[in-house]
């Protein structure tokens, strides 16, 4: 069952440097705050107006948009609210960044919980295969997230196993699959999507908290209790480059010609992202 943790994860935005702490030692945190109701709203309006705006999403479903950067102008106000990007430059130690990935997911009744899974790539040594696999080998944190309607085991939201980012994490009573990037349990076959797991924690926050976690961390998506909205942008130090093996998409090439001069420069480095390149075998 989830654990109630003794020590502190939630902090304000000022507090940067006891948030990354947390971070780094227990592999997430919550900076509590973050952005106020009205961009809450906003955000989710910009959610349905692109995932669902036919509102014909069924029970019991999602859906995806993996470069929610490129379409929403709402995500992009986060780069001009300091609290936020104070707080994302002291995350990466660096003010010299650049658009790395973003998305938002939408969720509704009756979804169960997802499965345990890290998204980090940078430790499989075989040569990636897909865009996720070029995108996430990067030790940056994964999830830098707005849950919009909150989080909470009753209605919904994120779960994470709380030190699972370390090294030298050790599991018991599950093992690695998928090249370390999920759990299940010792003899079974499927992977695991439950709360029973030493370190669950099912994170507590409010609608405009920003929810993070390590490259590492073990997360899940709780049981969806009702219409749950939840998107992230993501950057990555500028010096990181990427040579992608798709061409910028003309999604991404609209955003560099509709953003305003002063933001521009967030998109030198940025590959976009082609969710169907495959590696030739």
């Amino acid at each position: 069952m989830p654990n109630t943790p003794a020590y502190r994860y939630h902090f304000e935005p000022s507090a940067r440097s006891d948030a990354i702490a947390c971070l780094e030692r227990h592999g997430f945190c919550v900076v509590s705050g973050m952005i106020g109701a009205h961009l809450v709203d906003e955000l989710k309006a910009s959610i349905d107006r692109h995932l669902d705006p036919d509102r014909d999403l069924p029970p019991a479903a999602n859906r995806y948009h993996m470069a929610f950067a490129e379409v929403s102008d709402p995500v992009w106000k986060l780069v001009d609210h300091a609290p936020y990007w104070e707080f994302i430059c002291a995350v990466h130690g660096t003010r010299d960044l650049c658009l790395h990935r973003s998305a938002a997911i939408l969720r509704t009744p009756g979804e169960g919980m997802g499965t345990w899974h890290v998204d980090f790539r940078g430790h499989i040594e075989t040569a990636p295969k897909t865009a996720n696999d070029i995108l996430n080998r990067f030790p940056i944190p994964s999830g830098l997230w707005f849950y919009l309607n909150g989080s909470d085991r009753a209605r919904s939201g994120l779960a994470v196993i709380e030190q699972s980012h370390r090294p030298d994490w050790q599991p018991a009573g599950v093992e690695f699959i998928n090249d370390r990037t999920g759990i299940r349990r010792l003899g079974a076959e499927a992977a695991c999507n439950d709360m029973d797991v030493p370190g669950c924690i099912a994170v507590d926050a409010e609608p405009g908290d920003l929810l993070c976690f390590a490259d590492r961390t073990l997360h899940a998506n709780m049981a969806t209790g009702e219409r749950r909205y939840s998107c992230g942008i993501g950057f990555r130090p500028r010096a990181w480059r990427i040579n992608a093996p798709w061409p910028l998409p003309e999604s991404a090439q609209a955003l560099i010609r509709r953003l305003p001069e002063r933001l521009r420069h967030l998109t030198d480095g940025y590959t976009g992202y082609d969710g169907s390149w495959r590696a030739q075998a």
